[in-house]
């Protein structure tokens, strides 16, 4: 399912969405306007890989990730278990595969798209590697932290992160690792933002239907 939703064929495609060049540049002016008002650095950190030679579905462009999301790693701040035992549990306190724990305090309190740094999960896949946060929570350095300019684009960059094989992004053997250059290189197929709604809510319909049958 989440395969054929990042391949566009989930929906149809229609001409009167506009297409996802439209998208970028106003992703581009935002960004510029972040980091004007030094809410976000002036370039992501990203590795030069090539973009697909394979064209992608009407209206669809390819951007790396870096690109079309603002990174705020930057804000993330671990905190040991020692010293979460001595704090009140109030607020989320994720990992890279989610919350583990609560504590006192909190960094974000708006949808952020989390994407796990490190762990074998990475390979293995037990648990999503992409998540939405949301309401008032902490995050370690464990997780990426993904800023985008409409929730609709977090949730279609969540299924896209999950349909696809991140191992080309990984290094270390014995404890992979995405560091932020290898992710913000990943190539992303970007629809218009009214496709990436029908996209997100048949998503979300199918795995209803999964969960059912299940």
């Amino acid at each position: 399912i989440l395969s054929f939703a990042v391949q566009g064929r989930l929906v149809p495609q229609r001409p009167a969405d506009g297409d996802g060049l439209a998208l970028l540049k106003q992703i581009d002016a935002e960004r510029a306007r972040r980091v004007a008002t030094k809410k976000l650095g002036a370039s992501p950190r990203m590795k030069t890989i090539p973009l697909p030679a394979i064209d992608p579905p009407f209206g669809w462009v390819w951007a790396p990730l870096g690109r079309v999301s603002f990174c705020r790693d930057g804000e993330r701040i671990p905190v040991n278990s020692d010293e979460r035992k001595s704090l009140a549990k109030t607020y989320d306190y994720y990992r890279a595969s989610g919350v583990i724990d609560k504590i006192d305090r909190y960094l974000f309190d708006v949808p952020l798209l989390l994407i796990g740094e490190d762990g074998a999960n990475l390979v293995n896949r037990s648990t999503p590697i992409a998540f939405i946060a949301e309401g008032k929570y902490w995050v370690n350095n464990d997780a990426h932290v993904l800023d985008a300019i409409d929730r609709t684009l977090l949730e279609y960059l969540r299924i896209y992160i999950n349909s696809i094989n991140l191992e080309p992004y990984l290094t270390g053997m014995a404890q992979p690792k995405m560091n932020q250059a290898q992710m913000n290189s990943i190539p992303i197929s970007l629809p218009p933002l009214a496709e990436q709604q029908r996209i997100v809510a048949k998503v979300d319909e199918l795995m209803r239907w999964c969960d059912a049958l299940e």
